[in-house]
């Protein structure tokens, strides 16, 4: 009897189960409480952000007479400290003595040079209002149609608000304040007071040399921290050195020019405009502007032909030209070269909290705290943003 081999029953294969649906049940585990914790701690950090923003301008506003001394000291002792050093390493002079020496020889400059264009920028301010009627009668040909259209659009106007032009009488409005001499003379005493804080502030700076900087090194913990305070410390010094001597150079390179154009184009005191032209250029777009309208004013009383009046005021902008275009791109290269939107917005801000003097610190201001933002790796991307 043979056996037969047992075949397995067929059977139909079972289903598999079905995929688990994706919960549609808002995750409220700890993992969301957390992200939300977080979002919420970085949306109040910007706010905080933000006010503390505003209150550093508002003091900044407020407190303008104090701090306007302190930010020019700070500016200029980094621009000095390195000739400080110098003295010190090859003349073997004290800080204290070359801070001294240092001082003496700026302040002998500054004096001197005003007191020599102090003349014939007072008998320029003297001839102003004669001035004034010379150009007046100058460009009288030019403002007839102007005044005629501007007559006839004022009948019209009066016809349209149903009154005779006769029947109009003007208001006298008397406006009581103080006098001229009492504003110069409150204006002078602030500007020397803030003269002499921040040259007192200057000189302690100078005279110090190191000590502020070890005393933020023997605060850091570690070693490397210490180090690498003294390096962000030395890279941030000498790259604002560097940027404020190189426009300091530029800016007297380009006084030199405009004070050289001047003079062979026959201008009068050409050295007062040359002047003009180097400290104007420390203030973007509204400095040109300015330099250029005060030269063509110039121009226009000076001489009588056309050509005569245009070549000066053409020269000026020439040369801010070649500045702008070719001389600053080159020597500053892109790292120190700034946004112009930036520049553009911290000249509104600080003239609008300082006046001339914000006009005159904008940009040294905002060209320092770029390079701050470029060696504090937290603050990178406003440095990169501030740049070109």
């Amino acid at each position: 009897m043979r056996l037969e081999p047992v075949r397995p029953v067929s059977a139909d294969p079972v289903p598999a189960a079905p995929a688990a649906a994706p919960s549609t049940v808002p995750d409220h585990g700890p993992g969301r409480a957390l992200k939300e914790s977080k979002r919420r701690v970085r949306v109040r950090s910007r706010m905080l952000t933000g006010l503390f923003t505003l209150a550093i301008l508002y003091t900044c506003y407020f407190a303008q007479v104090v701090l306007i001394p302190i930010a020019l000291a700070l500016l200029l002792n980094l621009l000095l400290a390195p000739v400080v050093r110098g003295l010190k390493r090859y003349c073997r002079l004290p800080e204290g003595v070359g801070a001294a020496v240092v001082l003496l020889t700026l302040v002998a400059v500054v004096v001197g040079t005003t007191y020599g264009l102090s003349g014939p920028a007072t008998n320029w301010f003297a001839q102003l209002p004669v001035a004034m009627f010379e150009v007046r009668d100058k460009v009288e040909a030019l403002r007839k149609p102007v005044k005629e259209v501007q007559q006839a659009a004022k009948k019209v106007e009066d016809l349209a608000q149903g009154a005779k032009p006769d029947e109009q009488k003007p208001v006298q409005v008397a406006v009581q304040g103080p006098s001229l001499s009492r504003i110069f003379l409150d204006g002078a005493v602030t500007i020397i007071a803030g003269l002499v804080v921040m040259i007192a502030l200057l000189y302690f700076l100078l005279a110090s040399g190191d000590t502020l900087l070890r005393q933020a090194v023997s605060i850091a913990p570690r070693l490397s921290d210490k180090r690498r305070v003294v390096e962000i410390a030395r890279e941030t010094e000498d790259d604002i050195s560097y940027y404020l001597l190189t426009v300091s150079m530029i800016n007297a390179g380009v006084g030199v020019a405009v004070g050289t154009a001047m003079f062979l184009l026959g201008m009068p005191n050409a050295l007062l405009w040359g002047v003009m032209a180097g400290l104007f250029n420390f203030v973007p777009f509204l400095g040109a502007v300015t330099g250029i309208s005060i030269v063509a004013l110039v121009a226009l009383l000076t001489f009588d032909h056309p050509w005569s009046i245009l070549l000066p005021p053409l020269s000026y902008l020439f040369v801010m030209f070649l500045e702008a275009q070719f001389v600053t791109p080159a020597v500053l290269a892109r790292r120190l070269t700034l946004n112009p939107v930036a520049v553009f917005l911290a000249l509104i801000v600080w003239t609008w909290m300082w006046g001339i003097a914000g006009a005159l610190l904008a940009v040294p201001l905002l060209a320092t705290f770029k390079i701050c933002c470029d060696h504090v790796e937290p603050l990178q991307p406003i440095g990169t943003m501030l740049g070109r």
